[in-house]
């Protein structure tokens, strides 16, 4: 029987809310699930919330060693453009772009989330860790996808037009500066 640690589920509650890459990616995921309607809403939140395991059992097992942080970044980056474009919701297209979104930022989340290993520390304290982060990751998205949802179409979808701007502009500020201090 594994025992709950409520320190440990903490730190990794807080871990995606504490790493910038990891918060503005899901904003602007949350923003762009959101802004699609109610029809693909829960499929799309399901799909984050099983590639987030899948992202964790990799990292787990196989711990690839990318640049993470650049490709969070450029993700969100991305999303966020999606969002302020506002395209079509019901086009098979868009829905199809973001479910492949979901997929890939929640696997890349798993992938960036892991706690420090401390050597004699019991898989229990790992496993809290990471039900913690699962967590957070899920509800994050959750209450800004349905906040989203509520407010798409107020003043026509300017608000979330705008608030993911913020997201696009920050994304691409921090790319800038990742990149400007990798070529030194």
């Amino acid at each position: 029987m594994i025992e709950f640690s409520i320190t440990w589920f903490l730190d990794g509650f807080t871990h995606p809310l504490e790493t910038p890459s990891h918060l503005m990616l899901l904003l602007g995921l949350a923003l762009f699930i959101g802004q699609q309607g109610k029809s693909y809403f829960i499929p799309h939140i399901a799909l984050f919330s099983i590639a987030v395991v899948v992202g964790f059992i990799i990292n787990h097992y196989f711990a690839p060693r990318w640049n993470n942080e650049l490709i969070l970044l450029s993700l969100a980056l991305f999303t966020s453009l999606l969002v302020i474009f506002r395209f079509d919701e019901q086009s098979r297209i868009i829905q199809t772009i973001v479910a492949c979104l979901s997929i890939a930022s929640g696997i890349l989340l798993g992938l960036d989330s892991s706690p420090i290993i401390i050597p004699g520390l019991s898989a229990a304290t790992f496993y809290n860790w990471l039900l913690g982060a699962a967590l957070a990751l899920n509800l994050t998205l959750l209450i800004i996808a349905i906040i989203s949802f509520l407010i798409r179409n107020l003043f026509q979808g300017i608000i979330l037009r705008v608030l993911s701007s913020w997201i696009a502009t920050s994304a691409l500020f921090v790319l800038t500066l990742f990149l400007s201090n990798a070529n030194r």
